[in-house]
């Protein structure tokens, strides 16, 4: 994982005054609607990780069922171990997804 902090200095200008308001309808099939109708589409992370996540959470399932199978504890089953960090990363992309998002 790789990070990058930014420091720039810029002036910032006013925007001029309008005078008018809207309202935001904050909703779950739309994300947001404005008032003047715009709307701002929900994007469904979850939804796009879906079937990647339920196909590495089954090889997990399985590789516990294994484990404790052999009789090996989950903190010292290696694969078990590989695959759950796998699991772990779908999880944390979604996460990451949505906080950008917002």
């Amino acid at each position: 994982k790789y990070f990058v902090s930014l420091l720039v200095e810029q002036e910032i200008n006013e925007l001029p005054k309008t005078g008018s308001s809207v309202g935001v309808d904050v909703g779950l099939k739309n994300f947001a609607i404005l008032s003047d109708c715009t709307v701002y589409k929900n994007d469904r992370y979850f939804r796009l990780l879906e079937k990647k996540l339920v196909r590495e959470q089954r090889k997990l399932s399985r590789r516990q069922r294994i484990a404790l199978n052999k009789k090996v504890k989950l903190s010292e089953a290696r694969n078990y171990q590989k695959q759950k960090r796998k699991v772990a990363r779908i999880h944390e992309k979604i996460a990451n997804k949505r906080t950008d998002f917002l």
